[in-house]
């Protein structure tokens, strides 16, 4: 009798062994693998001092600075691009909510911190400043 229960449990045991075997490598990977690990942006994303910069910009370096003051951090971007305002507004609205910061009125506010992205035409296109800058106490 001993001898029959342990051929039928034995292989019970094992097989409970494989399934628990399988579900523990392959049910993490099912789940992880729709997870991306760090948030992928396109190629056409370039960074400068936190500011993310459409490809298709051209960046202004005599009239762009940053600074630390007391009340934080200055980063001044002055681009220019020949993008539609449209569609830099939508490229803003879909990258800064990946970055951490979240939309309000015209602008984005992250911690102590806003960006605010403004345009003004030219003859040679549009001028755009975008800026970090410390939320003003009201």
């Amino acid at each position: 009798m001993a001898i029959l229960n342990l051929k039928t449990a034995l292989p019970v045991r094992i097989s409970a062994f494989l399934v628990i075997l399988l579900i523990s490598n392959i049910l993490p990977k099912l789940v992880f693998a729709q997870q991306p690990d760090t948030i992928s942006f396109p190629d056409t994303i370039s960074f400068i001092d936190d500011i993310p910069v459409m490809e298709t910009m051209n960046v202004e370096p005599e009239f762009s600075f940053s600074f630390d003051s007391p009340s934080g951090r200055i980063i001044i971007l002055i681009v220019t691009s020949d993008d539609k305002k449209e569609s830099v507004a939508q490229f803003y609205d879909e990258v800064m909510p990946q970055l951490g910061w979240m939309i309000k009125d015209s602008e984005y506010v992250r911690g102590p911190e806003k960006f605010q992205l403004l345009s003004s035409n030219n003859e040679n296109g549009i001028i755009w400043r975008l800026s970090i800058t410390p939320i003003s106490p009201e």
